[in-house]
């Protein structure tokens, strides 16, 4: 998934890899929900994060868990 992050006031294009991705009943409330997980690397430095690099790692993986159930 293509898109822009924003932290502190700068934008980067940034790509999310989704690792997986299921539709099925919610086991619960029995209506249709989708989840999905999504990981990406970016570097702090990119949006003015950089403090203490190269001593402190400079990539950060941000990892995103979706559900979303019909109403």
């Amino acid at each position: 998934i293509d898109g822009n992050l924003t932290i502190k006031g700068v934008t980067k294009p940034v790509t999310l890899a989704v690792t997986s991705f299921h539709s099925m009943p919610h086991p619960m409330v029995k209506k249709d929900a989708i989840g999905a997980n999504a990981v990406a690397k970016v570097k702090r430095s990119d949006f003015n994060m950089g403090k203490n690099v190269p001593y402190v790692g400079d990539e950060v993986t941000l990892t995103i868990a979706v559900e979303a159930v019909k109403e």
